[in-house]
């Protein structure tokens, strides 16, 4: 007995010096099956880093993922592996940063160490903005593929993409536009007079926003909406096929949520009035505040700050928030 323990501490002290070797030689690579030339290879991944003459605009053309942030410095980094062609491309023109071209993101098959399954294995581009600078505006080309914005500082912002869209710590003195044919979008901690959103499919999710305007919208023809702690002059969100749920917001005005086929769930302030409908409703499928009500039930009908809410195909429950 005491011989095994003896050879097994040997194996694994032997195991360990023979992994800190490979470690210290990169071998901590991963190692993946290319289906070109069906054979395993190493993925090496690679930065190139500049800093670009002085701009006032940002402008996104590209499949390849995109993340724009402020930070401490000012440079453009495109990150990709090695060997791999179509990468995006920066540059500085009439005081506009552009960035343009590149592949969508592709898949690696197999992951042996090291990069987790389904690693990206194309480029992508990372803009650093002063955290100081105001962009006077940033614009997303239709077709783009998946953008992050982070913590940046712009009079409008006009994102048109069709893929994932990320937006987080946002400082707009104007509106917010974003048109978008497919992917999700997600929305924290936004400052803007107005967000305008219509997306052909993909849910939408808005949290810890302040929205002055009445008319903001959130529109998805086929996807949920969740409107969250946030504080709304107003608006509306539709769904064509979805689920709609508004939690704990501060409405100034009125606020519309219809979809055609979903259910509506509204956890409202505890002075705000609600007027719910539903189409051919059943009993139950109109619950405020625990008791089952008719369509068309008026709910607070005096008080400043309105909920308009109604379903083609669902059931609606309103109740005050916590």
């Amino acid at each position: 007995m005491k011989r095994s323990v003896k050879i097994g501490l040997t194996l694994m002290i032997l195991g360990a010096i023979l992994l800190g070797i490979g470690w210290m030689n990169h071998g901590d690579k991963s190692v993946v099956w290319d289906k070109q030339t069906r054979s395993f290879r190493t993925i090496h991944q690679l930065k190139r880093s500049y800093r670009p003459a002085d701009y006032q605009r940002i402008v996104v053309a590209s499949k390849a993922p995109v993340t724009i942030k402020a930070g401490n410095t000012s440079r453009v980094t495109v990150s990709y592996i090695d060997g791999y062609r179509g990468l995006p491309r920066t540059r500085v023109s009439k005081g506009a940063l552009i960035i343009e071209g590149g592949r969508p993101a592709d898949r690696l098959d197999i992951s042996i160490f090291g990069i987790s399954d389904h690693a990206t294995t194309n480029g992508g581009v990372l803009v650093t903005v002063p955290r100081d600078k105001q962009l006077t505006n940033l614009e997303v080309k239709p077709g783009s593929g998946h953008i992050s914005l982070r913590s940046l500082h712009a009079r409008q912002m006009t994102l048109k993409n069709s893929d994932d869209l990320s937006l987080m710590d946002l400082r707009v003195k104007r509106a917010v536009t974003i048109r978008a044919t497919d992917g999700d979008i997600w929305a924290d901690q936004i400052r803007a007079h107005k967000l305008d959103i219509n997306t052909d499919d993909g849910d939408i999710g808005i949290s810890n926003s302040q929205l002055a305007a009445t008319d903001n919208q959130f529109v998805t023809a086929d996807g949920d909406i969740r409107v969250s702690n946030s504080q709304l002059g107003g608006g509306r969100a539709s769904s064509g096929d979805g689920d709609v749920n508004i939690e704990e917001n501060h409405l100034e005005r009125t606020f519309k949520a219809t979809t055609d086929d979903g259910d509506i769930h509204a956890y409202i302030g505890r002075t705000a009035g609600a007027r719910v409908s539903a189409q051919d409703a059943d009993t139950g499928d109109i619950t405020v505040q625990g008791e089952n009500r008719k369509s068309g039930y008026w709910l607070r009908r005096t008080a400043k700050a309105q909920y308009q809410l109604r379903t083609n195909d669902g059931s609606i429950r309103v109740a005050n928030r916590p």
